[in-house]
């Protein structure tokens, strides 16, 4: 508690130091609460949500997206792409320039750095950074993503040299990328911090130690990271030296690290913080509050989740069988729940300039059909050799009575040759029980963690840390690294459709509901810009009134 404190007094310290040293009523600090602290700012292997946050404020890329999810000049001014989709040529602003601190000294050998160091943004910052983040040795937790970049999959396999990566700076300020197959989505694709440009110079400097300290971060964004207190508060100054296309606005943001949801909601109700994300309860408590706006995303989609290991249910007709037996019209929606689901893919999730979601349709469920559904079970039940199977669903009291209704129609419908039941447990006891594979059917959710689509495809991928269902198939396998490797414009998205379809045709997963994640704004602050997933927030727009 002293400790929480400590960290808050600091802040506001900070806060004042501030003020008084910018002086002027047009300056504008905005406080935003985080849950860890960030570890490292290296923008081609950043994982957490934290860094993420602080990178995408304190890097430009290429381009950026705007509060409508449009993308917009970034340190690009403009860029043609050929008719067949396969070659970008960006040309540069010249006058984007990286931030130079006082705390480089020592990192930086030229005791006079302030005054040579080339602080020029160029193309080449960007041909280094995007031939890291494909580099075998970088281990970049997001490389597949740039996989459609000419030669990238076998660089990052270590198949060929990072230099005949398809990126190249033809001069300072014109960069070439050549696609090894076009990709509506790749546009997209560069303004994620994976894609941000990395100073080769400063790079070398660090010694293998870049992001992991304030004095080896270095920054070209609307905003230069000025604090880094380990699990106390970061600082972002603003970048007097940027010249985007927008202006910057805040003096300055600051970080408070604060793990406590209880201490959030306090400092948001006493506005002392501008910001934070926040769960649906939090937000419930939140929401007939007059100074404060709660936005939700449509992030998650939960359902009945099937363990393909399970020595039943490993039978593809057993689980088509029960979901074809689901009413799911006579399922009630829980109140936490934003609406039935139309898919496995969360709403919040994007392909290219619109909604995934519009750009695919629905994804059509298993339909009832009570004939068919006895023919597959029986096939099922002779593949096993058996002439009844039991069944379990796994779930919290939330949807029990949803559960209990769609057993008694499989009972109703199967009659003796089913034995199912459901059984309650609380929400850490369901967590415990699918990651040690001690469950049938589980009632439980897909979280997208990015606005990418094929980040969530990715879970049902053979070995994959996030498959619950411990499902396995070739063509499943197949497809998707067709989808990120190999298949091309529109094909793109007929192979996420596909992929997406395969899942509830074979009784994978069979959505149910969907839910969102939530961040609380004080209406005293505006034009915060929220990423689709809230993975992110741009500050660049952020004031008070």
């Amino acid at each position: 508690m002293i400790k929480k404190l400590v960290s808050f007094l600091m802040i506001a310290v900070l806060l004042v130091c501030t003020l008084s040293a910018c002086g002027g009523d047009e300056d504008v600090s905005l406080i935003m609460p985080i849950k860890s602290d960030p570890l490292c700012l290296d923008p081609q292997i950043a994982e957490t949500d934290e860094a993420k946050l602080i990178i995408n404020n304190c890097f430009e890329g290429l381009v950026r997206l705007n509060e409508k999810h449009e993308i917009v000049s970034g340190v690009a001014e403009s860029w043609d792409v050929s008719p067949d989709g396969l070659v970008y040529t960006f040309k540069l602003r010249k006058d984007t320039n990286w931030q130079l601190l006082k705390s480089f000294k020592g990192v930086l050998e030229d005791e006079n750095y302030l005054e040579n160091f080339e602080t020029t943004v160029t193309a080449y910052d960007f041909q280094f950074a995007l031939r890291r983040a494909v580099d075998k040795i970088t281990d970049s937790p997001d490389a597949e993503k740039l996989y459609c970049i000419k030669n990238a999959q076998k660089i990052h396999m270590g198949e060929a040299d990072k230099s005949t990566l398809g990126v190249k700076a033809t001069d300072d300020f014109t960069l070439v990328i050549t696609l090894e197959r076009a990709n509506p989505d790749f546009l997209r694709v560069l303004t994620l911090p994976l894609c941000m440009p990395c100073n080769e110079e400063f790079f070398n400097a660090t010694h293998a130690k870049y992001g992991l300290e304030l004095k080896y971060t270095f920054c070209n964004g609307p905003f230069y990271l000025a604090r880094w207190a380990e699990d106390n508060s970061l600082v972002m100054y603003k970048n007097e030296g940027y010249v985007g296309a927008q202006k910057v606005k805040p003096t300055a943001v600051y970080f408070n690290v604060n793990k406590d949801e209880e201490s959030v909601v306090s400092k948001l109700k006493q506005l002392t913080y501008h910001c934070a994300f926040i769960s649906d309860a939090a937000a419930a408590e939140l929401a007939n509050n007059k100074k404060i706006t709660c936005s939700m995303t449509e992030n998650e989609v939960v359902g009945l989740a099937f363990n393909c290991t399970d020595s039943v249910l490993n039978n593809e007709n057993l689980r088509k069988a029960l979901v074809m037996l689901t009413e799911l019209d006579k399922i009630t929606k829980p109140d936490a729940a934003i609406s039935n689901a139309n898919g496995v893919i969360p709403g919040c999730c994007r392909f290219a300039n619109e909604s995934y979601r519009q750009a695919a349709g629905a994804n059509a469920n298993i339909k009832y059909d009570e004939k068919t559904a006895v023919e597959l079970w029986q096939k099922g039940l002779k593949e096993l050799e058996a002439e009844s199977a039991g069944i379990k669903i796994i779930c919290t009291e939330e949807y029990s009575a949803q559960m209990q209704t769609a057993i008694q129609n499989w009972q109703k419908i199967l009659s003796t040759s089913i034995v199912a039941k459901v059984e309650v447990m609380t929400e850490d006891d369901l967590k415990k029980a699918i990651k040690n594979d001690k469950f049938q059917i589980a009632v439980t959710g897909i979280t997208a963690e990015t606005a990418n689509v094929t980040d969530v495809l990715e879970f049902f991928t053979t070995g994959n840390s996030k498959n619950v269902f411990n499902f396995s198939n070739e063509t499943y396998d197949k497809l998707f690294d067709e989808i990120i490797a190999t298949r091309s414009g529109s094909g793109v998205l007929e192979g996420m459709k596909n992929a997406e379809q395969m899942l509830t045709d074979g009784a994978v997963f069979c959505p149910l509901f969907t839910y969102g994640d939530y961040i609380a704004i004080g209406n005293e602050a505006t034009g915060l810009a929220l990423s689709p997933a809230f993975e992110s927030i741009s500050f660049i727009n952020g004031g008070l009134d």
